[in-house]
């Protein structure tokens, strides 16, 4: 009965968007957590998938972050600004893994890939391992003298079209179990959001500052007059003192504006690539496969229960794994 409950659960999960509104934009998320053709939650071994489906209009970017099981903090996912679900008005169906890549949280200290300690079939507990520098980064950019697998070894993602916005996610694991010194190397539940490009929404904020400017320009102009025909002899030595530390304030303020700019510009939706971790769960999800904290950020609320039930699944049916490997070697 508590079996038939926790599926029922996932599938309502996995077949509803939540809809919220967050500093990004309006959006819809939520988690794929039943590979495909499965009845339960847990993780998808090479050869098994994910899918989802999403709805999107013209102008809406999807992004995606799933864990490399095998792996520290490593998580597969598109660059920070999502992949484009239209191309010039028509939806975008086909392969896209070529827009995937193999992350590095930063957050935990690497360890040969299938092989570490402190990965998540054989550390003692969560977050056990030592610390990372806190960038994330491509895992194709790290020197650290280990060797990384690219997207397209471990999955194949393609977007089917469908009608009325409406588009199929496919994550198929295609890694070879060989890879990583014969472990096998699932992944783990998929947190997925739809939003409109951060790059866009950027250039809307600096449309308007630079309105909001152009005001302001126009308002000291208008005072500036006023000031001199109400009296012209008083625009004298202090009025012009005054005048330049207002222009002074001024420029001050727009070179600030200017900078939040400039760093908005630089923010993707689940992580920024050079940049620390956000902090909103993708942690949790790049080092123990948990995509609950990151979901409840973004207004998908998975039980506690419930996700304590995935997690305990996960680790059994990894932990099984490790032991048949090693019958096997």
């Amino acid at each position: 009965m508590r079996k038939s409950i926790l599926i029922l659960g996932m599938l309502l999960l996995m077949c509803s968007g939540a809809v919220f509104a967050d500093s990004h934009g309006d959006a819809n998320a939520g988690v794929a957590a039943v590979p495909a053709g499965g009845d339960a939650p847990g993780i998808a071994h090479p050869g098994g998938a994910y899918e989802f489906v999403i709805h999107a209009h013209d102008g809406d970017y999807l992004s995606f972050a799933t864990m490399l099981a095998q792996s520290n903090d490593g998580f597969l996912a598109p660059n920070e600004y999502g992949i484009a679900l239209y191309d010039m008005g028509a939806p975008v169906s086909g392969d896209v893994t070529d827009q995937v890549y193999y992350w590095d949280l930063g957050t935990e200290r690497n360890e040969p890939i299938g092989q570490g300690m402190y990965q998540a079939p054989r550390q003692a507990a969560p977050n056990s391992g030592p610390a990372g520098d806190g960038m994330v980064r491509l895992a194709s950019d790290l020197n650290d003298n280990l060797t990384y697998p690219t997207a397209d070894e471990l999955v194949v993602v393609t977007l089917t079209a469908g009608d009325m916005g409406e588009f199929t996610v496919r994550i198929e694991n295609v890694s070879n179990t060989a890879m990583y010194a014969g472990f096998a190397s699932p992944i783990t539940p998929v947190f997925w959001i739809v939003h409109a490009s951060a790059m866009m929404m950027d250039d809307d904020m600096m449309m308007d500052d630079e309105m909001a400017k152009d005001d302001d320009m126009m308002d000291d102009e208008m005072a500036e007059d006023d000031d001199m025909m109400d009296d012209d002899e008083m625009a004298d030595d202090d009025d012009m003192m005054d005048d330049e530390m207002a222009k002074d304030d001024d420029m001050m303020m727009d070179d600030e504006m200017m900078k939040d700019d400039a760093m908005l510009m630089k923010h993707g939706i689940l992580f920024t690539s050079g940049q620390p971790d956000y902090g909103h769960g993708l942690e949790a999800l790049a080092e123990d496969g948990d995509p609950s904290a990151l979901a409840a950020h973004h207004g998908v609320m998975m039980d506690d229960m419930m996700m304590g039930d995935i997690m305990m699944m996960m680790s059994d049916k990894m932990m099984d794994d490790e032991m048949e490997d090693d019958d096997d070697m």
